[in-house]
Order: structure tokens, then C-alpha cells, then sequence
């Protein structure tokens, strides 16, 4: 059976449904529609359509349906069992289309026993009383929300003899050997040397000597002298910095500050009806909520370093900074660190290393406005992620090779996140004061790298050249031998 395409709107008494089919020829007689309680049930062969919505309808002699040949579509108008109410996300069809009784829970660590998982959300019981349940759903939402930790927790690590020999990534840790025949067709994302088989922890290892690798001094101080002094020359990072996002824009002129009115187009609405249709058990949510922030992050730099645009290459920017994607890192910190606390700290000096690593433009002025960016979606609330998750997905789904990321990430990511028990809108709102307080105190001296520094001069007394040393390079060290650099080359 096909699931059709179709449109929902809705007036005080009605709710109108209006469904496209194509190219069939029929009767009146083959078409069947049900309502029954909140479900509305079309079929007419080869298309089926069941809708689930979140209040209640009627079947009476008010209910209508019409054939509009020109427009290939047949119009159905539903009652309303009590006439004003308002039916939620009408305009998220996707959201409509889950099954009955679908398991929904997703597993927090329980504050006072780390290794006893909470549920998060409960599994809801379709009855008669679905207006109690949903408030007592909302409530409960709401204040675990409130709840949320975002420090690191402190979990031993797994003895060397219990670790499982199949090793897993992607979204919640479910998928294996996909990228292998990934990579023999040419995917220049990844970064690991051995991706269907590292470890976590060797993930990051790979990951953090690979950024100390690409960092290029001379790369982030040509960009800085290049903003600094010689504007005038070149304005494309000044122009960069200049530009405002559309969701700093669409928050600083909505009336409501706790209800932004974000809207999905009709192509963004038929992207969500060709997510995965599936229920999660999600481990740590949390860990979902830190890989929404480095895409975030990693979305917003590409548009601000080109004013609003994707370029050809934008996926592949994406990925390369997105350590989920290109190291297959959601853990990002070591499993036996001890002396972190601050897990969107961590995040946000990942990120940051990373975004002088590989975009065209590397500039850490860029990278603080690319975080505020990420600030203003998050406060604009689940619909703005979820707008930005599609979009993402979009550059990946139409590359001949980068499509194996949606396979193993961002299609279940934005399924989770268009789901009720899915992306919280108080857990991003609390997300983003905690992301913006960080923001503001995180500096140059906290994005540090490691690399080795050649000098020539130093030889042992029988000519031979000793070792390269190492040594640890912050970005407000970088500037200074810049601008040392641009001063001397004017004398």
C-alpha cells in the first residue's frame, strides 16, 4: 500500500483533510474513510492513509468528502467532537501517522544509582480519557526536563575482557559494518582508520590526534591578519561575522518568547513523511542532545561563513566537523576521564577545534558567532532543530556516498526528534542557558593544540638532528606570533 500525500488544516469545528492521489481510476464505491475516536482511516487502493490525531472527532451528517479532478485530490471534512478546540502540529503530518500503543521510553541514569536506568518517558495508554493523559504526560515532561544534568557522569570503565566484540555507532549505538564498503567507494568523510572496528575510546584517540594533525598555524593566522588588518582586501570573513541568522531573526520578532511559531513547507512536511516510522529505546538521551549540538553547530558555521548559502562542498564540511559523523564519536570524552565535569564545555572545545581544522574559514570570532547561532535555534524551540536536522539530512541523502550518514544517524535522529516523547522543548530551552553561559566564558586560551615544533638549530654536537618536540599551542599564542609576523614584515 502507498501512503499519500497529504495536507491538514482546521477551523473551530472542522478538520480538513485534503489527500493527493494520482494517475487511478475509481468509484466512489472502492473508497472507504473511518472516524473513530481520534482516528480517521482512508483507503482507496493502491493508497492508504491512517491519521491518529491528538483530540477527538466525530462521524455525523456534518462530515464531507469531494473529488477535485483538477487538482487530482479529494477534500474530506471531519467534525470536531467539541467544537473551539485546538488540534496541536497539524501541520507535522508525519507525527500523525504513528501506530497504536507504539513503546516509547527512553532510558535516563538514575541520579542515586548509576547503573539503574530511569525511564524518561513512560509508555501512554490510549483510553477514553486522552486529554488526562496527555496533561499528566506534559507534566511529567515538563518537570524531568527541568531536571536534566548536563555534567559527565562517572561510569567505570568496562573491563577489558567484557567488551563486545561487534562493535557499534551511530544513532543510540545501534548499527556495525556500514562503513567499510562505504569507504571503498570513495567516502573522504570519515576519518578513522578502521571505523567498523575501534573501540570508543579509540575513536577519540584517532579523533584527537587528527585535529592536533590539521590545525595549521599558518591557515588560522593568514584568516586572523586576513579579518584584522586587511579587510579592506578582503571583506569575506568581516561579511561572515556581519551576517544575522534567520532564527535570531525569527525569535527577536516573535511576541511569545516561550512559543516560537516556526513553519515547515510542503517539501519539509513530505522530507518528515519519508522518516523511519519506528519506536526507540534510547540509552542516555542526553548523548542524543549532544550530538544535536555539534550538527547544530557544524550547520550554522557553514551558513554564517557563507551568508545563508549551502555550497557543494557543505556536506562535506558538515561531516569532517560533526565528530558523530567523521570519527563516529558520540562519547567524545575518554570513559576513564576523571577530571572533566562540564560536558557542554567539552562540546564546545571539540567543536571548536575542529572548525580551525577543516572549513574554508577559520576564525574564532566566526566560531563564537556560529555558537550563538545555535543559542537562538535551541531557544526557538523543537521545530527550529527539527527544520535544521532536515536540512542537514538533505545534503546527505542526495550524495551518492555521504547517504550511508543518514542510514546510520540522521534518519533516526530526526524521526526521534519529531516524535512527542522525542526532542523536549524545555530540555533545549534549559539546554541553551546552559549552552550560552559557557559561550560566554570559554576564550582562546581554552582551544588548545598539541604539535610539533621543528627547529632547525637544534642539533646534538655530532651534527644529528635531535627529536621534534612537542609542544601545547593555544590560539591567543597563534595571534600573537601574527601579529609579531605582520608588524616586522611593515618595518
Amino acid at each position: 500500500m502507498i501512503t499519500p500525500r497529504f495536507e491538514l488544516t482546521q477551523d473551530d469545528e472542522f478538520v480538513y483533510i485534503k489527500i493527493h492521489i494520482a494517475n487511478i481510476r475509481f468509484s466512489a464505491a472502492s473508497i472507504e474513510m473511518v472516524v473513530n475516536d481520534n482516528v480517521f482511516v482512508f483507503a482507496l487502493p493502491p493508497y492508504y492513509l491512517r491519521l491518529r490525531f491528538p483530540k477527538m472527532l466525530v462521524e455525523n451528517e456534518d462530515a464531507t468528502s469531494e473529488f477535485v479532478p483538477k487538482e487530482e485530490c479529494i477534500k474530506v471534512r471531519v467534525p470536531k467532537l467539541n467544537k473551539g478546540e485546538f488540534f496541536p502540529d497539524l501541520d507535522l503530518g508525519a507525527k500523525l501517522l504513528a501506530r497504536l500503543n507504539e513503546p516509547s521510553n527512553t532510558v535516563i541514569a538514575d541520579k542515586e544509582n548509576k547503573n539503574k536506568p530511569i525511564s524518561l518517558i513512560q509508555e501512554v495508554e490510549i483510553s477514553n480519557d486522552l486529554e488526562n493523559n496527555d496533561n499528566n504526560l506534559i507534566n511529567k515532561l515538563e518537570q524531568e526536563a527541568m531536571d536534566y544534568d548536563w555534567e559527565i557522569p562517572q561510569i567505570m570503565p568496562t573491563p577489558l575482557t567484557d567488551l563486545k566484540v561487534n562493535v557499534k555507532y551511530g544513532f543510540n549505538d545501534q548499527y556495525s559494518d556500514y562503513l567499510t564498503p562505504s569507504i571503498s567507494n570513495g567516502n573522504d568523510i570519515n576519518e578513522l582508520s578502521d571505523p567498523d572496528h575501534l573501540q570508543s575510546d579509540d575513536r577519540i584517540m584517532e579523533r584527537l590526534i587528527k585535529e592536533n594533525i590539521k590545525f595549521d598555524m599558518e591557515y588560522y593566522a593568514n584568516d586572523y591578519i586576513t579579518a584584522k588588518y586587511l579587510s579592506g582586501e578582503d571583506s569575506s570573513i568581516i561579511d561572515a561575522l556581519k551576517f544575522k541568522s534567520l532564527f535570531e531573526k525569527i525569535f527577536s520578532e516573535s511576541e511569545s518568547k516561550s512559543h516560537i511559531n516556526i513553519e515547515f513547507s510542503q517539501e519539509e512536511n513530505d522530507l518528515m513523511t519519508d522518516l523511519p516510522r519506528k519506536s526507540f529505546l534510547i540509552d542516555d538521551p542526553r548523548t542524543l542532545y549532544y550530538t544535536i549540538i555539534c550538527l547544530l553547530f557544524s550547520y550554522c558555521y557553514e551558513i554564517r561563513s557563507f551568508q545563508g548559502e549551502t555550497t557543494i562542498e557543505s556536506a562535506w564540511t558538515i561531516g569532517k566537523m560533526s565528530p558523530q559523523i567523521s570519527c563516529l564519536d558520540s562519547q567524545l570524552i575518554q570513559s576513564n576521564n576523571e577530571t572533566e565535569k562540564n560536558m557542554i564545555k567539552i562540546i564546545l572545545i571539540t567543536m571548536s577545534r575542529r572548525a580551525l581544522g577543516y572549513p574554508l574559514y577559520r576564525h574564532f570570532e566566526l566560531i563564537k558567532k556560529s555558537w550563538f547561532d545555535v543559542y537562538w535555534i535551541l531557544r526557538c524551540g523543537k521545530r527550529a532543530v527539527l527544520k535544521v536536522l532536515l536540512a542537514i539530512r538533505e545534503l546527505f541523502r542526495k550524495h551518492d556516498i555521504y547517504y550511508v550518514y543518514c542510514k546510520i544517524l540522521l534518519d533516526d535522529l530526526c524521526a526521534w526528534a519529531l516524535r512527542d516523547d522525542g526532542c523536549n522543548d524545555i530540555v533545549l530551552r534549559n539546554l541553551s542557558h546552559v549552552l550560552k553561559k559557557d559561550i560566554e566564558n570559554i576564550n582562546k586560551k581554552d582551544i588548545v593544540f598539541e604539535k610539533i615544533i621543528k627547529d632547525e638549530t637544534d642539533v646534538s654536537e655530532n651534527g644529528i638532528e635531535q627529536d621534534d618536540e612537542f609542544t601545547f599551542l593555544n590560539l591567543e599564542d597563534v595571534e600573537e606570533y601574527a601579529d609579531e609576523a605582520y608588524n616586522s614584515s611593515l618595518n
